[in-house]
């Protein structure tokens, strides 16, 4: 139908016919056919972005999604429109991100939201999202209890979204790590566990655990700590006299580099796991180079070639901040990316645009994207994958497994050499 020759027609031969009357009419039309609105009628697609501001994981998602944005913004926008980030803070906080979801929802009227670092928060706004139906894509929130409610519930919960690894995926990838490389390769079997006190670690654990036990690996150390805590002396100490051969750490709402940098101060066993904020080069800075040999989980933003896009996007983030991606950041960009062809291809409605992005399939900067059942991303070969990285001594990070990508072997920390 041509919208414009048939309502510019009733425009001239109907009593008081105007071009407000024809641009509503033609806009109700469009939005009937599921459609995206033309560019006169509406000129932005506006998207929330949560994030913890001033916070490595918060910072990377911001400046990911900016970079996104400009990006997108620079071929064209969305449908011809321009793309418009409306952002706010969560504070890390549940309530904080209940806030930040309602006010995006309500009063800034954005068609869909993504982002959060803590799976509290996002589990938080999926208890609003059931509310209001405004799609929300995870970018840092790996628990399992997100996807299982989809599972469990698909018409109220199906409007949720996960770009990003999983606590399964996460526990996985530490106990291929730890049998197959620590364990079989160097005969390391007494591990240590320091995790901090949060739903993603708890989900996490249990899984982490029994591989490891299963494949002869003795816990001999096995301690959490809150999220406020500074002091980790007392901790590491007590794990050292266990005399683990390594040490696993999880953390994600502290700042990893406190402890980090006392695990260094107290030439601690090696130590890798996953630390949110060892994820960006800021952190070889705050733990003043006593990160050296600490190795983490690459989780979405690594200078590897996973994609044909991966090191020219991961260059120009860095030229743009002057720092390297967080485990946010790759996620954040290509969630951004999946709204917009998810859009273009089924326009702003809540129920089209969940169904248009269960039939996504599109290579981003970090993984290729399609969607299970249950809206968790698919992982595995031709999809994503998760490795392992390792400070160097010059401050630059080298990938030490899996095999088939290691550039170098495991390096012991230079006190332990």
């Amino acid at each position: 139908m041509n919208c414009l020759k048939t309502l510019t027609t009733a425009a001239r031969t109907r009593p008081g016919g105007t071009r407000r009357h024809w641009m509503g009419s033609c806009a109700a039309l469009a939005l009937a056919a599921g459609g995206v609105l033309p560019a006169h009628a509406e000129d932005s697609v506006k998207i929330g972005v949560i994030a913890p501001f001033n916070t490595p994981p918060g910072d990377g998602l911001v400046n990911a999604a900016r970079l996104a944005a400009e990006d997108i913004n620079a071929a064209g926008g969305i449908g011809g429109r321009k793309l418009e980030l409306v952002i706010a803070n969560d504070e890390y906080k549940p309530e904080g991100a209940v806030n930040a979801y309602k006010k995006l929802a309500l009063s800034d009227k954005v068609v869909a939201v993504v982002g959060t670092a803590s799976s509290g928060a996002a589990m938080a706004v999926m208890d609003q999202m059931v509310r209001y139906k405004v799609p929300f894509v995870s970018t840092g929130a790996a628990t399992l209890q997100l996807s299982e409610r989809v599972s469990q519930d698909y018409a109220r919960h199906k409007y949720w979204f996960r770009v990003m690894h999983t606590t399964q995926e996460m526990a996985d990838a530490l106990s291929d790590f730890a049998v197959r490389c620590l364990l079989k390769e160097k005969g390391y079997d007494r591990a240590a566990i320091l995790a901090e006190n949060a739903v993603w670690a708890k989900g996490l654990l249990p899984t982490l655990k029994q591989n490891l036990v299963q494949a002869g690996v003795k816990i001999v150390a096995d301690e959490t700590f809150d999220v406020d805590t500074k002091d980790f002396k007392p901790l590491l100490s007590k794990i050292m006299r266990a005399e683990p051969q390594y040490i696993i750490d999880l953390s994600s709402h502290v700042d990893g580099a406190i402890y980090v940098k006392q695990w260094g101060e107290l030439q601690g066993p090696p130590m890798f796991g996953v630390n949110a904020s060892g994820a960006s080069t800021r952190f070889w800075k705050d733990t003043e180079g006593r990160a050296v040999s600490h190795m983490n989980l690459m989780t979405g933003s690594q200078r590897v070639a996973i994609t044909p896009k991966t090191i020219p996007w991961y260059d120009r983030y860095v030229a743009r901040y002057k720092v390297s991606p967080d485990y946010t950041s790759g996620y954040t960009y290509d969630a951004l990316f999946l709204l917009k062809q998810a859009i273009e291809k089924g326009g702003t409605e809540p129920d089209k645009l969940v169904t248009a992005l269960e039939g996504a399939d599109m290579v981003g900067v970090v993984a290729r994207w399609a969607f299970e059942k249950h809206h968790n991303a698919r992982f595995g070969t031709g999809f994503r994958a998760i490795g392992v990285n390792q400070w160097r001594p010059d401050g630059e990070r080298s990938v030490v497994w899996p095999a088939e990508i290691r550039t170098e072997p495991v390096a012991l920390p230079p006190w332990k050499r």
